[in-house]
């Protein structure tokens, strides 16, 4: 057996990964595991096992508990598996050390005559070039594919999701949510500032990795047949059913204050201009922006 395109899907946060990531792993060409973020390779540019030790064995307790409560022999099965790639997956990140072996292994166990297998994660964008070569050359045939969205509509769902997971009852989310976004013009957020960041990722990309292996998509332009088509001739699979009207972990709903989304407009002004630069447009939705 031939191996298989690897596919990498670095970023960005909260611009459409994990509706991607639900195409691909429905796709009858693509074999991928149930854990979509595997975050081996930042754990090792940065020697922080034990975060994603200790977010992989969450995952696998959950799917664990929601087995037990399945209420269809398909929902018992597909926890079953989630909880079983889920402990596969810790056995690999508790060696707590470099081993690509064990990463393929994992991400082909159980692959047949599928052509592609992937690793959605996006703080690989946060990697430095080195990680991203590294990256680049762990199979002959390895694809990266960078997801962008408007800068503010990413930021303001990154900090509603946030507010959703630090908030004790869903009513504390919009206020929360508004208070996210004023510590993080304040500097206060670090990881919401650096995710809002697409310049100095592709940078970086764009200079560890041969640009034919990059595939840069807009989130307000990804959701029809042209996009996918275009987006799994790249990956060299056939173009497959897409379900556009099925959004995948959309974040709580809240309204920002008046004059917050002017605030924040100006905040990320650097990355409207540094993405219009660098790819020479961007959607008209962006420019349509209220801010």
């Amino acid at each position: 057996m031939s191996t298989p395109t690897l596919m990498f899907c670095t970023g960005a946060t909260k611009a459409g990964t994990s509706w991607l990531h639900r195409y691909i792993s429905n796709h009858p060409e693509c074999h991928m595991r149930g854990i979509k973020e595997l975050h081996y390779f930042d754990a090792l540019e940065f020697q922080d096992w034990k975060t994603w030790i200790k977010m992989v064995a969450g995952r696998r307790d959950t799917a664990l508990r929601e087995a037990e409560r399945a209420k269809s022999e398909a929902q018992l099965i597909n926890k079953r598996r989630v909880a079983h790639d889920a402990q596969a997956w810790l056995d690999v990140l508790e060696r707590r050390a470099q081993d690509d072996d064990a990463y393929m292994a994992y991400l082909t166990e159980g692959l047949s005559e599928q052509r592609l297998v992937g690793d959605f994660t996006p703080a690989y964008g946060l990697l430095p070039q080195r990680g991203l070569r590294h990256m680049a050359k762990l199979v002959p045939d390895v694809r990266f594919v960078y997801l962008l969205r408007d800068p503010v509509q990413r930021l303001w769902s990154h900090a509603r999701m946030i507010a959703g997971r630090r908030a004790e009852t869903p009513d504390e989310i919009p206020g929360r949510a508004v208070n996210i976004v004023k510590r993080t013009l304040r500097g206060k957020e670090e990881e919401i500032e650096k995710r809002s960041d697409y310049i100095r990722p592709l940078k970086r990309l764009r200079a560890a990795v041969d640009e034919s292996q990059i595939h840069i998509a807009y989130y307000e332009e990804l959701f029809n047949r042209d996009a996918i088509a275009e987006l799994s001739k790249f990956l060299g699979i056939s173009h497959a059913w897409a379900d556009f009207d099925k959004r995948i972990l959309e974040s709580p709903k809240a309204e920002m204050e008046p004059g917050q989304w002017e605030a924040v407009r100006e905040f990320l002004a650097p990355q409207y201009d540094g993405v219009r630069e660098m790819l020479g447009r961007v959607p008209d939705l962006w420019d349509k922006n209220p801010g």
